[in-house]
């Protein structure tokens, strides 16, 4: 019967399992604080807060108009990107653990291991929202608004798909290599300024002594994906056919990695937890 139920099991099969891991990351992010879910706008606003007084006023970076033609808004270009990393890191962070966390139960009732794994991520999604709501608010309220906001429906299925391949392929690994999660911690810091957030694509030279350094950058799978949401919702141009194509590509290597990873390793990790 054990056999049956994991040859059959699939992603669809298990949403209801997924789910409940989900509700109780929910049920847990927040317990016993005493602003609750409000720390989901306290933390990243203060974040925006603190770059856009290091770059926007000390600095001075100069962000892109609007789409609508007015001048360009430091805080908005940031929170465009910010929003998609945030989901990203926090994606990261908190799924590579999600095996971990829930090794007990897996070691007495078996469940695909991608279940935990995917609860974790719909859970930081559903924190994510909020702020994606904020941002598109604020964009409303002041007329920065075209038809491309339809486009985050197709950018965002990408997006969730690419993240929850790479997350759930990391947390097995975890659990074989207990080391991996303090190594992507630190790769997440260098990511972050190698990836358009706190700048546009166009603010990277060329090359730097010799190294095709804006290509570099522009190879980066997160650039792909904060440059497409900012067209999206603050430049109000649709990406290019070029960029969907990298979406999809990007989307597919990641789950096709997380794939490979769950069935040469993540089939039965109750002996390894």
């Amino acid at each position: 019967m054990t056999t049956t139920v994991r040859g059959q099991s699939t992603i669809w099969s298990m949403r209801g399992l997924i789910w409940n891991f989900a509700r109780r990351d929910l049920k847990s992010r927040f317990k016993g604080t005493a602003l609750g879910w409000a720390w989901s706008l306290v933390v990243p606003l203060s974040t925006l807060l603190i770059y856009t007084i290091v770059f926007a006023v000390i600095f001075r970076i100069e962000p892109p108009p609007l789409g609508n033609g007015r001048p360009g808004n430091f805080t908005l270009f940031l929170f465009a990107g910010l929003v998609v990393w945030t989901v990203f890191a926090n994606g990261i962070n908190t799924g590579i653990l999600s095996l971990l966390t829930t090794g007990g139960l897996l070691k007495k009732v078996y469940f695909p291991s991608y279940a935990p794994v995917l609860g974790s991520v719909i859970a930081v999604l559903a924190q994510s929202a909020i702020e994606v709501g904020v941002l598109l608010a604020i964009m409303v309220v002041l007329g920065n608004t075209s038809w491309t906001y339809l486009l985050v429906l197709p950018w965002a299925v990408l997006f969730v798909c690419f993240l929850s391949g790479l997350v759930h392929a990391l947390a097995v690994l975890n659990v074989v290599f207990r080391d991996l999660s303090h190594i992507i911690s630190v790769v997440l810091q260098l990511l972050f300024y190698l990836t358009p957030i706190i700048y546009s694509l166009s603010f990277i030279p060329e090359a730097w002594q010799g190294i095709p350094l804006r290509r570099i950058i522009g190879a980066n799978p997160l650039t792909e994906f904060v440059t497409a949401f900012r067209n999206c919702v603050y430049d109000l141009t649709p990406p290019g056919f070029a960029t969907w194509i990298a979406l999809a590509a990007w989307t597919a290597v990641a789950v096709g990695f997380g794939v490979l990873v769950h069935r040469k390793l993540g089939l039965d990790l109750g002996e390894r937890l």
